[in-house]
């Protein structure tokens, strides 16, 4: 063989011209030849197995990855693309998987075999899959699930740490069906949990799960250092809902406007009169508030011949927000109208931002609706300040940074609840995410101001600065102007004054009276 292949070569090689044309034809076809071979092993080669810390030396290669999903999010960025983004986890670290034209989805937990491109972006690799059998997995690979109670988590949370369980209880707020990202609680009981846990949910669940709902969920419990307490992370899909327990819409107060934002994307009633204009729908309140209805088509013809207009009417249907009235909607739909947004809370901003910062920053022009709460009183002219995720502080409190696009003509008072469309940047001075608020709408009146005591001290006033307070003393003139007295003390703070204010006239001379400022 190597005799006649020499032969073959000295053939070729020789400068005969009487033969040189033929040669050069064989040499040009024993090229194309050695080209087709090279693609039809590219082609049938099997992919090697290679380790996740092995992967940069495989750059625009196709390989094998074998190891667990440690976690799975659906169409990231909400627009309907069929991708799932995976991370699988070996002995030796892990690496972000992005499937398209995806097919059935492993549950967390399952030992995986993941066949893809490896691709370098900016220094951060990931594979690239595509079709439905770029992953698969056997029987035997499938995890062990335990199943277990609130009260088992609570006593040895660190000995379930990273495992796949599942815990059954009541979800405490009503989860978007589209909502790729979210934030909730599950407690052992709908109104008097002895334990609770913070869910965060990841992908959509494709149905809407109504507050107090009971659920059976399936995830992996982790710990987060950031907040310093223990979280339970899923999957939408992975939430089942029990049957034999529906919960009721919750009633809404004309006079808790501020807290309706609590039950955003729930199932709620409320009672008012009902005015119908233009086949536009407005509940109104006792003292003037209002809210605008989505009526169904049933309401529509009962109101047509029944004179609805100007008369008592109890709305029950999904509480939204409507951007085009910029107004809070009772929608009968359940949640299916127009120009109606479920704005997500901070918690679940700040859960968002948490689960892949640097997915949320590659897309600097997506608008996310939030309603949310000053953590501060904000100055007229402050354009930099934190949302919060409820009115009042309390412990644990979600906050997130934002910053106002300018200055404003009036002050947003602490605990000012708010609907905001913002998006998300980066900070480069301070190193952080940042909301940047495009426009807002503020929603219900702020927190009824504190008492201030004299004996409170410096660091308890100190807190108080720039809200509105309650303190009691004597109004005094001094040559410098005005200055409130504690009385029979000679302790004093500088009063700025309104036009005559009651307590400075010659009536209430030397009375102690109870003030109110900023």
């Amino acid at each position: 063989m190597a005799d006649a292949l020499k032969d073959i070569m000295l053939k070729i090689t020789d400068d005969d011209p009487a033969t040189r044309g033929q040669k050069l034809w064989v040499m040009f076809a024993l090229a194309i030849f050695l080209v087709a071979s090279l693609n039809w092993y590219a082609m049938v080669r099997e992919p090697q197995v290679v380790l996740v810390e092995d992967l940069v030396n495989h750059n625009r290669e196709t390989v094998l990855v074998e190891g667990t999903v440690i976690s799975w999010i659906e169409d990231r960025y909400g627009s309907g693309e069929d991708r799932v983004d995976l991370v699988v986890e070996d002995d030796t670290g892990v690496i972000s998987v992005r499937w398209y034209s995806t097919g059935e989805k492993p549950p967390i937990g399952t030992n995986v075999t993941v066949m893809g491109a490896v691709v370098d972006y900016n220094g951060r690799f990931y594979l690239q899959s595509t079709g439905a059998g770029a992953i698969w997995w056997e029987a035997d690979g499938l995890p062990e699930v335990q199943r277990l109670t609130l009260s088992d988590l609570a006593v040895e949370p660190e000995r379930y740490a990273g495992e796949i369980v599942t815990i059954t209880g009541f979800i405490s707020e009503a989860i978007n069906k589209d909502a790729i990202y979210t934030s909730a609680y599950i407690t052992d009981h709908p109104g008097n949990a002895a334990h609770q846990l913070q869910l965060l949910i990841q992908s959509a669940p494709g149905v809407w799960i109504e507050a107090d709902s009971k659920v059976e969920v399936t995830g992996m419990l982790n710990y987060q250092e950031t907040n310093l307490r223990w979280a339970f992370i899923t999957q939408g899909p992975e939430i089942i809902l029990v049957d034999g327990y529906t919960p009721q819409p919750k009633m809404l107060e004309w006079a808790g406007e501020s807290t309706w934002s609590y039950e955003s994307g729930s199932m709620v009633s409320m009672a008012g009169t009902v005015l119908i204009s233009n086949n536009q729908w407005t509940l109104f309140g006792p003292n003037g508030n209002m809210m605008c209805i989505l009526p169904t088509d049933e309401d529509i013809t009962n109101a047509a011949t029944n004179g609805y207009n100007g008369s008592a009417f109890e709305a029950t249907g999904r509480l939204m927000w409507n951007d085009d009235r910029s107004m809070w909607c009772i929608d009968a739909n359940n949640g299916n109208g127009t120009n109606l947004i479920d704005p997500m809370s901070a918690m679940s901003m700040q859960a968002m931002l948490s689960a892949n910062p640097a997915s949320m920053l590659e897309d600097p022009n997506k608008v996310y609706t939030l309603s949310t709460f000053m953590q501060y009183a904000f100055e007229p002219l402050d354009t930099d300040g934190y949302f919060v995720d409820s009115q009042t502080y309390t412990f644990g409190q979600t906050r997130v940074a934002m910053s106002f696009p300018a200055t404003r003509t009036e002050w947003i008072e602490s605990g000012q609840g708010l609907v905001a469309n913002v998006t998300v940047a980066w900070d480069d001075e301070k190193m952080m995410m940042r909301l940047m608020v495009q426009n807002y709408q503020l929603v219900g009146d702020p927190p009824e101001p504190q008492s201030l005591l004299w004996d409170d001290g410096a660091t308890q006033w100190g807190y108080a600065k720039n809200t509105h307070v309650l303190i009691n003393g004597k109004a005094v003139l001094e040559d410098d102007g005005w200055y409130l007295y504690r009385d029979g003390s000679s302790q004093s703070i500088r009063l700025n004054l309104d036009l005559n204010p009651i307590g400075t006239d010659d009536y209430h001379s030397n009375i102690s009276m109870t003030w109110t400022g900023r």
